[in-house]
């Protein structure tokens, strides 16, 4: 049977609105303002900044460069990148680009799930005249319930199945040209809503006076982490999305309007959140469901409009966490499929019943399985759920731990003409500091995060 065809994006336009589509979302929206209220404001948006600018763009361009030149998938490309020294170090950063999405997305379609039920219950007037404190009840009760969860869940991985089997033109770019415009448009409504009627000023001194006080090793490493993870550094996506591009694309301009429209899109859920946290009282360090919490009260202020407009942006964010989804499970319906032996749609059915298979004990540990801490004996795992540990290894540690090889690989074993010729920059000041960075600066600084936080 001959190999599978190799598709492309139609445009720039459309892979930009892809890449971006695989960061914001449940990245930006959901984890984004709860990372930042658990871990000192200003100073973790200003040390998040760094990172982006820093390690963020240059291994960006560096995991664009592996895609496009190789057009392959993370593991083939790995195997075989042209100008390459080929080592079984290589192959092993391969099949970890492969499996970490797949360990993100055993939590990411948990709470993928959550957005859908939110989207129904705003529908419903489920949140319609909520007493006090009814917003932080209702999200408990959810996460209480076993049944609920995994259904939610069920139906969210169904869902990315769904668009990733039907191929690049057909599934992936259809849903990110329709969904992405849109959910920046509902997002820049609420933070017009947010500055009226919350307190502006106190969430712009949160979000941008750093108190240094509270930079710790940790504290680097969340942003490390959450940088990654939001700019899908680390994960196989940006690389597998990056094989779908065309030579005529500049990898460069590409890397640093994905690294912007996530940045913006985190900092504007920033602003759409916490005027509201504040001026309502709600608890700002909430976790993981500060959204959850928080933007219902901000829809049932708003009357009759609310309701309809709290639909609009549930669903909205549960299509930006599907946009996601497709993503990371894209790298490895691409490596399993691209010899043409077994369909893609076929592939990614398999993989959607693994997915369920982990999430379902994913789901659980928010309830039956909460007490339980798979890895708890160690120091760096205690009191870490199931969803916590798998959140922790393959969100933050493996997520970092890729990019710090990937930058390796790129500054030391590919050839620089290959990287001159892909980068299109010439011998340029450009060139130069990219390169200075992916060689020098990313594996000494991620090496540095390893070692006082990890080690």
């Amino acid at each position: 049977m001959q190999e599978a065809k190799h598709e492309h994006w139609s445009s720039g336009w459309t892979f930009l609105l892809a890449a971006v589509g695989s960061a914001v979302g449940l990245g930006n929206i959901w984890r984004f303002p709860y990372i930042v209220a658990e871990n000192g404001g200003g100073a973790f948006v200003l040390i998040y900044m760094a990172i982006v600018v820093v390690f963020g763009i240059p291994l960006l361009m560096s995991e664009l460069m592996i895609g496009r030149n190789s057009q392959k998938p993370p593991l083939a490309a790995m195997q075989s990148f042209e100008g390459s020294k080929p080592q079984m170090l290589w192959n092993a950063v391969g099949w970890s680009y492969l499996l970490v999405p797949m360990g993100i997305l055993t939590f990411y379609s948990v709470v993928a799930g959550w957005t859908l039920d939110y989207a129904l219950g705003m529908g419903i007037g489920t949140f319609n005249n909520l007493p006090e404190g009814g917003s932080a009840t209702m999200f408990q009760d959810l996460l209480a319930s076993p049944v609920k969860l995994i259904f939610w869940m069920t139906l969210s991985i169904g869902i990315t199945v769904g668009i990733v089997a039907r191929g690049l033109k057909s599934g992936l770019e259809k849903t990110v040209k329709i969904l992405m415009p849109a959910l920046f448009i509902i997002l820049i409504i609420l933070v017009l809503y947010a500055s009226i009627t919350g307190d502006f000023a106190r969430s712009f001194a949160f979000m941008f006076k750093p108190d240094f006080s509270k930079i710790t090793p940790e504290l680097v490493l969340m942003a490390a982490g959450q940088a990654f993870f939001s700019l899908s550094l680390g994960s196989g996506a940006i690389m597998v999305y990056g094989s779908y591009l065309t030579r005529d694309i500049s990898i460069p301009k590409m890397a640093v309007g994905v690294a912007f429209a996530d940045t913006a899109v985190a900092l504007l859920a920033g602003f759409a959140i916490f005027p509201i946290v504040f001026a309502f009282g709600v608890d700002h360090s909430a976790g993981p469901g500060l959204v959850f919490v928080t933007l219902p009260i901000v829809f049932n202020d708003m009357g009759g409009i609310g309701q309809v407009f709290g639909v609009l942006f549930f669903l909205l964010l549960a299509f930006a966490a599907i946009t996601s989804t497709i993503s990371l499970l894209e790298p490895m319906v691409a490596q399993m499929s691209q010899s043409g032996r077994v369909t893609r749609a076929r592939v990614a059915i398999y993989c959607g019943a693994v997915l369920w298979s982990v999430g379902v004990f994913v789901a659980l540990s928010n309830n039956i399985l909460q007490d339980f801490h798979p890895l708890g004996f160690l120091p760096l795992f205690e009191g870490k759920t199931i969803a916590d540990t798998i959140e922790f290894l393959s969100a933050n540690l493996f997520m970092l731990l890729n990019g710090l090889l990937v930058s390796v690989f790129v500054g030391w074993s590919v050839k620089r003409s290959v990287t001159l010729e892909e980068m299109g920059l010439g011998d340029s000041v450009l060139f130069k500091v990219w390169f200075l960075l992916v060689r020098y600066i990313v594996p000494l600084g991620v090496g540095f995060i390893f070692y006082d936080v990890v080690l």
